[in-house]
């Protein structure tokens, strides 16, 4: 603690005089006052001035106070004044270690009040983050509770024998009483709470997110641990009792400690098995699956478990679908949903906190995962799993939901300074509001199949795959491989096999070392190139070995040996001598990483240098057939069935031949009354079965009036201003383009002048992520160049304010970007790298002058108001300075309007024969046109090809026959979707390929 040791020693004698007795230390706004008046009142009399005043700075500082914040704001569902944050003590300013994070983990309604924990990313033992609860008067300030201990909360369960609710540490009795396990004795980060296998009257399981599994008394709230770790993973999750059996979930493979305790299973052995579903008799532990998992529950919901034989239902993913388990009479069943969107996917599992089945009125549940929510039926079953419908899309990152005071209430982790430069502190609040809303905000669109590259087995049918409440639907069938795996290649010259790598690093020629002794640090090497060449580094993760500031961090990911990992870092050298850095990390007492292997892009002759110990290894090209055990009529039956009422009664409904190279690209038909579907092949083979499915923009009529006060994109008047939410208050920090500086504050929601900060300016200075050409926007991403529909000529060039604000996280590890007047969802992989451009989903369109935008106290806040506006719910302006902010909620972006835009893949472009355009977004745009012409006096074959996943699985849909000097016009069908579109011609020529998006 800093300020005057003196005084706080004073103060605190104080506090403990009878006076004060029964005070807490940390106060609300609420109390600084009234503490205040007390501590002025006592003292007046008996000190100098001066010293009161001393004593008064470090009590405020010591409460953490600020002035107290306006409570009579509603900004689209959100109340400013209840807004968390992971430092209390420090006067609103962010300055302790471990509390980078703090997303709203559990929300409960309980004794007359919600109940709600916020979370660090990782603090077992506790840490300043609290137990919270809100009064049904909303415009009261948070209760913030003196019995707080902090950690990474998220379990919650109604323990209905004692009539307490189990929130992260604390134990709430029917009047509110607060209880607490002290982490001391409990170390965990609560991610579950279960009921009790043997005595769930008097005995609870606590799941810990490191995999630990403990009980405890809700009477006595004794303790004991009875598992370190039984079973693999590293993120736990979910947790739940039914069937006499005890069922846990991790969504996570990122390595962080040991199996030596591990009870069942083990490391990883394939890129598939990432986290586990497990269970546990009280005797044995089984593992369930080796796939990602994150919510286990069942028809009890919050309470825990069952001591029946009620149903559990748990959901993951995989590199596919949605996955959602049902144990039903002691069987596991699976069924399959598609992804809205793919911000979870991560292997390491971090950006999928809590995504719950959840009861949230009398008898209505519902489903959230992947962007999507879904009406979920409480009967759900095998023979009675119809009632999954999605919904509506979404941005916001929900940990946990519920109904009360009459309102649906999403809890949000909204923004985390991990990885995230651009936010001072993190800090998240809640949305209130109806279930209705929640169909204004994103399509009910997404994406997915029971099979994607995937050796199949002949007449075994898939699991079934969710097609209930899509309006359109475009089915890929394949046979074959669209995408070849990555070359047998080792990691070192002579050992360890590199199970999985980008395609675009397969082809490349690789240069190692020996492993050497593991207990010593792995050496360095150097080589030499004849020609400039890009070299790609894979670097062994365990540990985090610096790297110098030369080599760049990509988003790639090479895997090796046994569930190992590297980040890929690249540089560019010139010709001449190419020096690879030895790797000194001790990941573990006694124990180094690996020697960094070094990928060579260029057409450079790669060269040894004697006594360096290095290897060149050249690439090889795939010899795997694109087919497994297909006919020599390279023809394979695809069967689908569907099943029309949820009741697990199948009936055919299309046979399809599919024959090696020509994929099934097929829109099934509106009519199609289903509620799942699934497939089998009649040989051994290699397939994929992929559906895109989608619904009409909830928003096709614009929401003009919301954004109004916006400044269009042709008012060079508008308000510019970098923002930025502060770390020293809670307040917002403004940078004008004319040198001006402003801070919007938490307390009355208004513009003070402030000084410039010129290191502010530094870190908020805008650099653009793509570059415009004549034909459209272009993202270079993993080697690849990506294009995407432009809007308005004048984003081709920056503003007279500077280039706006192209990409920034939002909510947390969710970044936005904003590009040539669309907003885009570009899901993120590892902090700090690039994100996942190739996944990018758009949002919509606005037409806007937007310099900026950021999270900020539960609310998103957008630069780029008109001169004039007038002040609103959503606007706050300064009439002294005419600075202006817009104010709302993260999906309001949904309401801008539908995604549109125009551009393409070649404008007057030099074309080769057979060499594919770049690729061009289509994924989330409904009508869509493309027009072809060319400059070569003879009619040019073109033909149209899409990415299905956005991951280079390309087939091709139409072949078109464009005659010389004619533009031709291709209208897709409605409803008609796939990630990426391309163009390839049969004849070197000049060409033009646009693509408009209305």
């Amino acid at each position: 603690m800093g300020g005057n040791s003196k005084s706080l020693k004073i103060y605190v004698q104080l506090i403990r005089l009878p006076l004060f007795q029964g005070s807490a230390v940390i106060f609300e706004p609420s109390s600084h006052r009234t503490l205040l008046s007390l501590i002025m009142e006592t003292l007046r009399r008996l000190i100098p001035c001066f010293l009161l005043l001393m004593m008064v700075s470090n009590a405020c500082w010591v409460c953490g106070q600020q002035p107290p914040a306006r409570t009579d704001l509603f900004i689209s569902g959100v109340y400013p004044h209840l807004t968390t944050y992971g430092i209390y003590s420090q006067n609103g300013a962010h300055l302790k270690t471990g509390h980078n994070e703090c997303g709203i983990g559990a929300i409960v309604p309980w004794a007359g009040k919600l109940w709600m924990v916020n979370y660090a990313p990782h603090m077992p033992r506790g840490s300043e983050h609290k137990l919270f609860s809100i009064d049904p008067d909303l415009t009261k300030p948070l209760n913030v509770h003196p019995e707080s201990v902090g950690g990474t909360p998220a379990g919650r369960m109604i323990h209905e024998e004692s009539q307490q609710l189990l929130i992260g540490h604390h134990l709430i009795d029917a009047k509110g009483n607060v209880r607490t396990i002290s982490p001391t004795e409990m170390p965990m980060r609560v991610t579950a709470i279960t009921r009790h296998l043997n005595d769930p009257e008097n005995m609870v399981h606590y799941i810990d997110m490191e995999g630990a599994i403990w009980e405890a008394n809700v009477h006595s709230l004794e303790v004991n641990r009875l598992f370190k770790k039984p079973v693999p993973g590293w993120h736990g999750k979910g947790g739940y009792t039914s069937q006499g059996r005890l069922v846990i979930s991790n969504n996570g493979e990122l390595h962080v400690g040991s199996y030596k305790d591990v009870l069942v299973g083990g490391e990883a052995k394939t890129e598939e098995e990432r986290g586990v579903l497990a269970e546990w008799d009280g005797e044995t532990w089984k593992i369930v699956e080796r796939r990602q998992y994150t919510e286990v529950t069942g028809p009890n919901g919050i309470t825990g478990g069952s001591d029946g034989d009620d149903p559990i239902w748990t959901m993951g993913w995989d590199r596919r679908t949605v996955r959602l388990k049902v144990l039903e009479d002691g069987k596991w069943h699976t069924y399959l949903l598609p992804k809205a969107a793919y911000c979870n996917d991560a292997s390491h599992g971090w950006y999928t906190e809590w995504p719950r089945i959840r009861e949230f009125t009398d008898g209505r549940w519902m489903m959230d995962m992947h962007g999507m929510f879904f009406d979920f039926p409480k009967t759900f079953s095998v023979k009675q799993s119809k009632g999954i419908r999605p919904i509506g899309s979404h941005l916001r990152y929900v940990p946990d939901f519920c109904a009360w005071n009459d309102q649906l209430v999403l809890a949000t982790d909204e923004t985390s300074v991990q990885g995230n430069p651009l936010a001072g502190q993190p800090q998240s609040n809640l949305w209130f509001g109806d279930y209705q809303d929640l169909k204004t905000w994103g399509p009910a669109s997404a994406y997915g199949g029971p099979w994607i590259d995937d050796e199949v087995k002949a007449n075994e049918w898939s699991d079934p795959f969710l097609v209930d409440g899509f309006q359109s639907r475009t089915l890929y069938l394949a046979v074959g491989r669209l995408k070849s795996k990555p070359v047998v290649t080792l990691r070192a010259t002579d050992q360890q096999e590199i199970t999985s790598m980008p395609e675009e690093l397969s082809a490349l020629p690789t240069v190692t070392v020996r492993r050497g002794n593991w207990t010593r640090p792995a050496p360095g090497y150097a080589f030499q190139v004849d020609q400039p060449v890009t070299v790609y580094l894979a670097v062994d993760h365990r540990g985090d070995p610096p790297m110098s500031p030369d080599w760049q961090l990509t988003q790639m990911e090479v895997r090796w040996g046994n569930g190992h990992h590297d980040r890929v870092y690249m540089r560019s050298f010139p010709a001449g001598k190419i020096s690879i850095p030895a790797n000194e990390t001790e990941h573990t007492p006694g124990s180094f990483g690996m020697p960094h292997t070094a990928f060579v892009d260029g057409n450079a002759a790669v060269k040894m240098i004697r006594g360096e110990g290095a290897t060149l290894n050249k690439s090889k090209a795939s010899q795997q057939s694109k087919n497994i055990a297909v006919p020599e009529d390279a023809s394979v039956q695809v069967t689908m069935q569907i099943d029309p009422n949820g009741t697990n009664e199948w009936i055919d409904f299309r046979q399809v031949s599919v024959a090696g190279e020509n994929s099934v690209v097929e829109m099934l038909p509106e009519e199609m009354d289903a509620v799942w579907v699934r497939f089998k092949t009649d040989h051994d083979c290699v397939a994929t079965a992929f559906l895109h499915q989608t619904s009409a923009y909830p928003n096709q009529q614009r929401h003009d009036e919301l954004f109004a006060s916006l400044a269009n994109v042709d008012d060079s008047q508008a308000t510019n201003a970098l923002v930025y939410p502060a770390k020293r208050s809670r307040d917002l920090r403004l940078l004008t383009d004319d040198g001006k500086a402003f801070e919007f504050t938490k307390s009355d929601f208004q513009f003070v002048s402030d000084e410039f900060d010129s290191g502010l300016a530094e870190k908020l200075q805008v650099e653009p992520e793509f570059t415009v050409d004549e034909a459209s926007v272009i993202i270079r991403y993993q080697g690849k160049r990506y294009r995407l529909p432009k809007g308005d000529a004048i984003y081709d060039k920056p503003f007279e304010s500077g280039w706006p604000r192209a990409l920034r996280e939002v909510e947390s590890e969710r970044t936005i970007a904003n590009i040539h007047g669309t907003f885009y969802e570009v899901p993120l992989v590892i902090n700090g790298a690039p994100p996942a451009w190739n996944l990018i989903r758009p949002v919509s369109s606005h037409g806007k002058r937007i310099s900026d935008y950021c999270s900020w106290n539960g609310l998103l806040v957008l630069a780029g108001v008109k001169q004039d506006a007038a002040a609103s719910e959503h606007v706050f302006r300064d009439s002294a300075s005419g600075m202006g902010l817009w104010f709302g909620g993260v999906d309001d972006l949904w309401k801008f309007g539908k995604p549109v835009g125009r551009g393409g893949l070649w404008k007057d472009s030099v074309v080769r024969a057979g060499k594919p355009s770049d690729a061009y977004l289509m994924r989330g745009y409904d009508k869509k046109v493309v027009t072809l012409s060319h400059t070569h006096s003879n009619p040019v074959a073109m033909t149209l090809e899409v990415d299905l996943d956005g991951e280079g699985r390309w087939i091709p849909i139409k072949k078109l026959i464009v005659p010389a000097d004619s533009t031709i016009r291709h209208e897709f069908p409605l409803g008609f979707s796939a990630c990426w579109a391309r163009v390839v011609s049969d004849s070197d020529t000049t060409a033009t390929a646009l693509f408009d998006y209305q």
